[in-house]
């Protein structure tokens, strides 16, 4: 194959031609295609690049959010669940903690408006909590409100038991009762003769008749601080009851408790006798205030004499 490449005649009027063989050919044909040729290997090259660098690419950041928003939700979903047991387990110790206040508070004998049990503590705060909503923050808020509720009625019990153990002591340490099963008075508290020589004397207690041998029980809880005999008195027993005041039971046939012992409201002591400076079975039974003598009438219910 010839390729002819002519031109415009020159002033005698003849045309220049040029001819190129096969390989000349080739040359002009490669020199023509190489750059399409080079270009369209750089585009494959490129592209294959490109396709590459995608490949190695992270997530794009609208995939990167929404793994996160759902890794949130999954935290979320957990935490309110966590929260809401917390926040049952909480009421339901408030509730129980209402309950026993309540009942404690009666049997202090506290009117029901001082404690206030049932209701809410004085609490403050953005917002009510009815305008919270039932998100992980909400529900943290309600936790922390219900714990510092807790926590209040936790203090109320804790003065309440410290009442009714006030109560409880001042109780058993009080004279009342019956200090033996049956009997009489046969000498009351005051201004009296003598029983031996008829002069004015003062007898600073009463007396119980009752048979020899009857329980004599304690009308105060305390502890001995004297089991023995004492002169006219015989066989005596003193009971300080802690604060100020001293119970005594004279004239025993039999005691039962020593110097030391701690002794109940109740508990047995001895029994009636005629010991010491007596005309027959009787109990003397004797109250001391600050050490000075006082009326124990007000301290016997008669009632329990049976």
């Amino acid at each position: 194959m010839n390729i002819i490449i002519m031109r415009e005649a020159d002033a005698t009027g003849r045309r220049a031609t040029l001819t190129l063989g096969h390989l000349a050919l080739v040359a002009v044909t490669l020199f023509v295609a190489m750059p399409a040729t080079l270009g369209g290997l750089a585009f494959w090259l490129m592209s294959l690049r490109s396709r590459a660098a995608v490949a190695d690419l992270p997530p794009s950041t609208t995939q990167q959010a929404e793994a996160r928003a759902q890794q949130l939700q999954v935290l979320s979903r957990t935490e309110l669940s966590s929260l809401a047991r917390e926040i049952g387990r909480l009421t339901a110790r408030t509730s129980r903690l209402d309950v026993l206040g309540a009942r404690l508070s009666a049997l202090a004998g506290i009117p029901p408006d001082v404690f206030r049990f049932p209701h809410t503590p004085p609490l403050g705060g953005e917002a009510p909590l009815k305008t919270q909503n039932w998100t992980v923050g909400g529900l943290e808020n309600l936790s922390a409100q219900l714990r510092t509720t807790l926590t209040y009625k936790q203090m109320q019990l804790t003065a309440l038991a410290a009442i009714l153990a006030a109560h409880r002591v001042t109780a058993s340490t009080t004279p009342g009762g019956w200090p033996v099963r049956g009997g009489w008075i046969s000498s009351p508290f005051g201004p009296r003769p003598d029983p031996f020589t008829g002069r004015p004397g003062f007898h600073p207690g009463v007396d119980i008749a009752a048979p020899i041998g009857s329980a004599v029980r304690a009308m105060a809880a305390g502890v001995v601080i004297f089991a023995g005999n004492d002169g006219g008195f015989g066989r005596l027993v003193k009971i300080f009851d802690g604060h100020s005041e001293v119970t005594m039971y004279a004239h025993l046939s039999a005691r039962y408790v020593h110097v030391g012992e701690v002794i109940h409201k109740g508990e047995l002591l001895g029994r009636v006798g005629d010991t010491g400076y007596s005309t027959g079975p009787h109990l003397h039974f004797e109250v001391l205030l600050h050490g000075a003598p006082i009326n124990p009438i007000r301290f016997l219910h008669l009632a329990d004499r049976h």
